[in-house]
C-alpha cells in the first residue's frame, strides 16, 4: 500500500508548467523570485475493511497541493487574474498526466483562491486530490 509519505512526495514532485520552485513541506516564508510556488499539506487516508476478518484494506489517499502565484497587495489584478487562470489550466493539464501518485487513477477539484504565508496573503491555485491504494 502506498504510504502518506509516498503520497505526499509524489504529490509534491508533480511538474507542473509555470512552477519555479517545489517546496518539500508548507514555507515559512516565500520570495517573489520563487513564484509561483508549490507545496502539498500535510495529507489524510481513510480505510475501509474489506473483509470481514481484517482491519482495513484499499485506502483512500487526499492531499492538497498548493501553488502561490504572486502577492495580492500589489495593485496587479488583471496579471495575477490571468495568471492564475493560466495556472489552473496547467495544473488540471499536469494532473492528467500524473502517474506513481498513489496505486490507481486519481479524482480532483482544482480551484483557484488565496493563501497566507508569512502573514502576507497570495493568489493561489489550489486542488484536493484523491488517490486509492
Amino acid at each position: 500500500m502506498t504510504t502518506l509519505t509516498a503520497f505526499t512526495a509524489a504529490l509534491g514532485a508533480l511538474s507542473v508548467a509555470g512552477v519555479k520552485r517545489q517546496y518539500g513541506e508548507p514555507p515559512a516564508s516565500l520570495s517573489g523570485a520563487d513564484l509561483p510556488a508549490s507545496w502539498v499539506q500535510l495529507p489524510e487516508s481513510t480505510e475501509a475493511p474489506l473483509t470481514f476478518q481484517a482491519n482495513g484494506g484499499w485506502p483512500t489517499l487526499k492531499g492538497q497541493l498548493v501553488i502561490a502565484y504572486q502577492a495580492t497587495a500589489q495593485g496587479t489584478q488583471a496579471a495575477n487574474w490571468a495568471g492564475t487562470l493560466a495556472l489552473l489550466d496547467a495544473l488540471a493539464a499536469a494532473l492528467h498526466t500524473a502517474t506513481g501518485i498513489g496505486k490507481a487513477g486519481l479524482s480532483w477539484a482544482v480551484r483557484p483562491g488565496v493563501v497566507t504565508v508569512a502573514e502576507t496573503q497570495y493568489w493561489a491555485v489550489i486542488a484536493d486530490v484523491v488517490g486509492n491504494g
